[in-house]
């Protein structure tokens, strides 16, 4: 599968268990920050989102485990929009090590566009759709 934006860490003693694994909660965090630089460079981070009148809220993550990351790997995520419904977008993720290609986890999130001031939902705008198509191409509806 192809990532159009990928984030890289070196995993530090901070981001594992007691076994030197990574704990299993960081994968989302690892999810978030390769969410964050993806809306980045579609053009539509954080601020200009919301200048919009638009934000996103995850509203469902899965993660399914593959193999472990441990201390001292380096481990890449990559992200890609999956689908779009009326007010939501389903990514896919994948976290790999990188320098065996092994997959560590894979992860799908449904993220819900919503007004920042009220927190209802909203249609996803059309201009966030060109963005992602014209990032990596076509997206199912």
């Amino acid at each position: 599968m192809s990532w159009p934006v990928t984030y890289r860490r070196r995993v530090r003693f901070s981001d594992s268990d007691a076994q030197g694994l990574v704990f299993n909660g960081n994968y989302l965090t690892y999810f978030d920050d390769t969410v964050t630089d993806w809306l980045e460079e579609l053009g539509y981070g954080w601020e200009r989102m919301t200048a919009t009148g638009h934000d996103l809220v995850l509203a469902r993550c899965e993660i399914d485990f593959r193999s472990p990351g441990r201390i001292g790997d380096t481990l890449i995520t990559g992200v890609r929009a999956a689908g779009f419904g009326r007010t939501s977008l389903r990514l896919a993720l994948e976290t790999w090590d990188e320098a065996t290609a092994r997959t560590v986890v894979e992860g799908r999130q449904v993220q819900v566009v919503i007004d920042p001031e009220t927190f209802t939902p909203r249609l996803v705008p059309d201009f966030l759709i060109e963005a992602i198509e014209a990032l990596q191409g076509p997206v199912d509806r």
